[in-house]
């Protein structure tokens, strides 16, 4: 069995459209040997996590941007025309920025993980025309 629809404007599909190139019916569902067939043909409904970045590279990438170039070619500048202090202020502008981005990352993993910690493991299907939860 072959499933071709177009991945362009999906959401512009209605219901009864995305059942007819599915394949399945909405009061029933797929039958077992159905999602069983399909499973070993498209493979399992599973979501592989990505390994996550390293703190350490989460941290040097806070300074991979052209703002911070420009910031650093301006601290080397103040420092060749010795003026330490301005130097100063502009090296403790790009340090408070690294930290801010890197906290806000460290911030946004624990959230993307709490998420993941709740959904994980569950499965709601619909097949013959009843409503599994598995984990």
């Amino acid at each position: 069995m072959k499933i071709k629809y177009s991945t362009n404007d999906t959401h512009t599909l209605s219901v009864a459209e995305v059942l007819s190139i599915f394949q399945t019916n909405a009061e029933t569902g797929l039958s077992d040997s159905e999602a069983k067939k399909r499973s070993n043909e498209f493979g399992l409904n599973i979501y592989t996590a990505q390994k996550q970045k390293s703190i350490w590279l989460i941290l040097l990438e806070q300074f991979k941007s052209p703002i911070v170039y420009l910031l650093v070619f301006g601290a080397a500048v103040s420092l060749y025309f010795r003026d330490y202090i301005e130097a100063i202020a502009i090296l403790v502008v790009i340090l408070v920025n690294a930290l801010i981005g890197f906290l806000m990352e460290m911030q946004a993993r624990s959230s993307m993980n709490g998420v993941h910690q709740k959904v994980w493991g569950k499965h709601f299907l619909f097949q013959e025309s009843l409503f599994k939860i598995t984990y």
